[in-house]
């Protein structure tokens, strides 16, 4: 019998986990345990949270000065690029492939994960030098302000 007609039979079981099932600490509440039981491919629902801003640009374009401090921030890339798009499935496609428990998105032709360079890269994104991180309840706005102030644009 040739592999084709193999991989045709009602008797063929693929079993798209891995040799090792014990790497799979979350595998009973992944999203891929839906597809490994049977169960109807659902497309997740996405939600956006950009509102109405990129309408209000359109109407209102960003002044110049605003733009220079945008650019001088390093964020212009991310301007540039404009409303994404949102495809669904396609989202949907790489929830189900990506392993929290190494960080990877699982395909065929084998491991794959999105790094930090790959973000600077397509948004043009600086990532050197220090982190802007976490929340600190003791300091005022004002003071966050001033700080963001003169890290981000030397002000």
């Amino acid at each position: 019998m040739s592999a084709g007609v193999m991989a045709c039979s009602s008797s063929y079981q693929l079993d798209p986990g891995p040799l090792d099932r014990s790497v799979l600490i979350a595998q009973h509440t992944h999203r891929s345990r839906d597809i490994w039981d049977g169960k109807p491919d659902m497309i997740l629902n996405t939600r956006k949270c950009d509102g109405n801003f990129w309408k209000l640009v359109k109407e209102y374009p960003i002044h110049q000065r605003v733009l220079d401090v945008i650019i001088c921030a390093g964020f212009y890339g991310v301007y540039r690029s404009c409303r994404p798009s949102i495809d669904r499935s396609l989202i949907t496609s790489l929830v189900e492939r990506w392993r929290p428990e190494t960080h990877t998105f699982h395909f065929r032709s084998g491991e794959a994960t999105v790094t930090l360079q790959d973000v600077e890269v397509l948004y043009g994104l600086p990532v050197d030098g220090d982190a802007v991180i976490g929340y600190e309840p003791t300091r005022s706005i004002e003071q966050w302000h001033d700080g963001m102030m003169v890290e981000l644009v030397d002000l």
